[in-house]
């Protein structure tokens, strides 16, 4: 199930989260081979440490390692064989956060960040990573705006950097166009590019970056076919002293079938597809089968509130209260959702930034209470004026609309018809609309729906989910972000958000996420349904080390977006005797 842009690599994140969305379908693991993935596993010496895993889903593999082409090969290789500036560990804030850089700070005025680089690190070709290399990458950024490189360039009208400097050959400052206290978490997810490599590189979204060239632990492209490949041990890295895996294994695969029946038969080690009922369809496949699912983004009814009946602040009410979402907890999402307390639209990512005793004036809203509904619908005018049994707008239009979701998405779903019948009880026409998966995510964008479900953001703060859901800029029609879709402008919002980003003072951003909070629970914009899983499966057949609910040292997910994930990998540890 399902978690844009604060700044690119928000975007990623975004599209990370969709392809998890993806596999998540009815689960059909009897009877179920992994033959075709059999056949095709490229050949190694069988002394070789080899860690199967699956960031996404695809039909065929192609051979491309570019780190920046968001259309499948960074989902792969990106994180292990190129590494970020900084790695923040969401979870754990502070613990272990060094990669290419080994320090940052954060000028008075808010508008610079200087990082100290690591020293000695080798590029994978044996060339010396410096700071030119920054420099160079947040150049070539500027020069290819639409190459995603994860780099928040000013171009005169958005973005905010406007400039890398290097001090010395380990020291690199960013400039800000105007004070931003959060601007590091974006810039902390550049990934360099080797300036001797790339300098040579005119059309960076075509190339398809053969010879990887990187600092990461994994670097060496081996056995590619369309049904899989591998990356291999980076002999240069700083990292092999600790690395126990030779080669990372990326099979093709394209369904929830055939990946679970993949690692019930130890054809996987690592992935995070959405499950239904795993405890019957997952665990008992194989005595090495684990999955954890913790608490992630919230999924939300976004609401067109550009049209009726939506636009009416009573209506968004009634429908909130309306919704039995203990239903959809227990039975539409099979048990793996959690509860979300508060109608703010954001799950229990956060709970830590929450202030219960200013949201406790808001919890009715996310309590079922048909008759309040009811009530609440009488008093705004939404009344039966035709008689036709279904309540209709004040000025007597009929109010008839769908809740869109992709056909095959069995929980959303099961959530989207429970919402619609929960809204006919109250004596409102909707209905549950499906579609295709591809024309689903086409409407979007346009504004073409009325109701849609939709995940939410993920990001070290709120401020990266409540960004992109009240940034005006991102509510064009044709290119309304997933987050915006309801279209709504609050100014106090807005407002809050800059004293957020403006401020590096953690008890001023509380203060202005409360706000945000507040304003949010009573403007309705979007409605809360329940916190989504945080999809995580591994097997432990071959390795040990894996991150567990009893030890949650980080974050555990396969997918790009997810930097932790190349601790994971590394913490890892072959059993004595595994097969690989």
């Amino acid at each position: 199930m399902g978690s844009i842009p604060y700044v690119q690599f928000h975007e990623e994140e975004k599209q990370v989260e969709g392809l998890k969305m993806k596999s998540i379908r009815t689960m059909a693991l009897l009877g179920v081979g992994v033959t075709a993935l059999a056949a095709t596993a490229p050949a190694l010496s069988q002394d070789q440490v080899i860690l199967r895993l699956l960031p996404y889903h695809t039909d065929a593999m192609v051979e491309n390692y570019n780190p920046n082409n968001p259309t499948g090969p960074q989902q792969r290789m990106r994180d292990f064989a190129y590494e970020p500036l900084w790695i923040d560990n969401i979870w754990h804030p502070g613990e272990n956060e060094e990669a290419l850089a080994v320090s940052w700070e954060i000028g008075e005025d808010l508008k610079s960040i200087t990082y100290k680089l690591r020293e000695g690190v080798k590029w994978s070709d044996g060339e010396d990573f410096n700071a030119d290399d920054v420099v160079f990458s947040y150049e070539y950024a500027k020069a290819h705006p639409d190459y995603p490189m994860g780099i928040d360039v000013f171009n005169g009208e958005t973005g905010n950097v406007t400039g890398a400097e290097k001090i010395d050959d380990y020291t690199v400052r960013f400039t800000l166009n105007e004070p931003d206290a959060l601007a590091r978490y974006g810039l902390n997810g550049l990934y360099p590019l080797p300036e001797h490599v790339w300098k040579d590189v005119e059309d960076p979204k075509n190339f398809a970056n053969l010879d990887v060239v990187a600092t990461g632990p994994w670097t060496k492209p081996a056995n590619f076919s369309r049904n899989g490949h591998d990356l291999c041990r980076n002999e240069l890295s700083r990292y092999n002293d600790e690395n126990a895996i030779d080669c990372l294994r990326f099979p093709q695969m394209n369904g929830n079938e055939q990946t679970v029946a993949a690692l019930s038969a130890g054809d996987l080690d690592w992935l995070g597809d959405g499950l239904t009922d795993p405890d019957v369809t997952f665990l008992p496949q194989s005595e090495f089968n684990n999955y954890w699912l913790p608490a992630g983004s919230d999924v939300n009814l976004q609401l067109n509130t550009t049209r009726a009946p939506f636009d009416n602040l009573e209506f968004r009410k009634a429908m909130s209260v309306a919704i039995d979402r203990d239903t959809l907890l227990e039975i539409a999402t099979f048990g793996l959702t959690t509860e979300t307390k508060y109608p703010i639209g954001t799950g229990e990512m956060y709970n830590t930034w929450y202030d219960p005793e200013a949201l406790e004036p808001y919890t009715w809203l996310m309590q079922y209470d048909p008759d309040k509904a009811m009530e609440l619908l009488d008093a705004a005018g939404f009344v039966d004026a035709d008689n036709d049994g279904w309540r209709d707008n004040p000025d007597g239009t009929p109010i008839a609309f769908g809740i869109s979701m992709p056909s095959g998405w069995t929980d959303w779903v099961n959530t989207g018809q429970t919402v619609a019948e929960n809204l006919q009880d109250i004596g409102i026409n909707a209905s549950l609309k499906t579609m295709d998966q591809g024309a689903w995510f086409d409407a979007a964008p346009r504004g073409d729906f009325d109701v849609y479900v939709m995940w939410t953001n993920s990001g070290p703060t709120p401020y990266n989910q409540y960004s992109p859901m009240f940034n005006p800029r991102l509510m064009v029609e044709g290119q309304i972000d997933f987050q915006a879709m309801h279209q709504m402008q609050i100014p106090e919002v807005e407002a809050a958000l800059d004293v957020f980003k403006g401020s590096a003072d953690e008890a001023t951003q509380r203060a202005a996420l409360t706000d945000i909070h507040k304003a949010v629970a009573e403007n309705l914009p979007v409605i809360s349904l329940f916190a989504n899983p945080v999809w995580y499966e591994y097997s432990t057949r071959r390795f040990t080390g894996w991150v567990t609910e009893e030890d949650q040292r980080f974050r555990p997910q396969v997918h790009d977006g997810t930097r932790e994930r190349v601790w994971h990998a590394l913490s890892l540890k072959p059993i004595e005797g595994a097969q690989f």
